[in-house]
Order: structure tokens, then sequence, then C-alpha cells
């Protein structure tokens, strides 16, 4: 298996921390390209854009700011070749993860998980399960420690 390009979702928690930081490990190993993306879903959308002087460019802007900080406190020991991609979706986020995985390259998806089981996991819904039913990429899956629920 080859590994030249990592796309790692965030949702800004202590999961999607600890994925960023095993996808920059992988791809400082591996020499591959690494993606991060945030989906934001059409109501976050709407909600974000009806606050004056809030237009969607600035909604990504800041976004993507808050990516790379992410991005710097959880990989900041890694030397990639080069700065990860900073990238914003709108959608459903598995599809829009997995979609986005399939027409950009990416050939391994690194996705931090809450772990839950039984009734939360049927009612609050799984985006890492729904991007493995989605796709046919590898995905990595990384479970934080007890500490971090």
């Amino acid at each position: 298996m080859e590994i030249s390009h990592i796309l790692v979702p965030t949702d800004f928690s202590p999961f999607s921390d600890l994925a960023i930081q095993n996808a920059a490990f992988l791809a400082e190993k591996f020499g591959a390209k690494m993606t991060i993306i945030h989906v934001l879903t059409l109501a976050e959308v709407n909600a974000l854009t009806s606050q004056p002087g809030n237009p969607w460019e600035n909604v990504v802007l800041n976004i993507q700011n808050d990516m790379k900080e992410e991005f710097q406190k959880n990989a900041a020991s890694c030397t990639l070749s080069e700065e990860p991609a900073l990238e914003v979706a709108v959608g459903e986020p598995a599809e829009e993860i997995a979609k986005f995985a399939e027409e950009n390259g990416a050939n391994l998806i690194v996705m931090g998980t809450h772990g839950r089981t039984g009734l939360a996991s049927i009612f609050l819904g799984s985006v890492t399960i729904g991007v493995i039913k989605r796709t046919c990429l590898p995905v990595m899956v990384v479970k934080c420690a007890e500490n971090l629920k």
C-alpha cells in the first residue's frame, strides 16, 4: 500500500487532535501530502453567514486559521515536506469527506472517534462509520483515551 496523500477530517475536538497527530507522523514517515478538512452542514453555513459582516470568505478564512492552529498544536514536532492543505466543505460530513478523498487522490483517511457504543452510537450517529460505509479507501480510526471523553 502506497501512502502519498492523507486526508484528516477535523471537528476541532480532542479526537481530531489525536487523528492529526497520527496523520502527521505517518505523513512525515512516508513523505506524504496531508490535507485537513472541516465540513460544515448547510445549517451551520446559514447561521455563520447570517451574522452581519461575516461573508462566506471570512467564515472559510477563520476555519482555515483554526485548522492551522490545530495542526501546529498537535504536530509541531513533525517536519513535513510541505504544510498541510486546508479545506472547508459544505454538506453532510461523511458524504463530503468520502467524496473529497476520492476526488482528490487521498489514499488514506485518518479519523478520530468518540468510540461510543450501544444506544449512544445509534442515536448520535457516527461520521466515522458513515465515511467507512461510503468509501473503499483505507480508513485509520484513532480512539482517544478514556479521560478525553
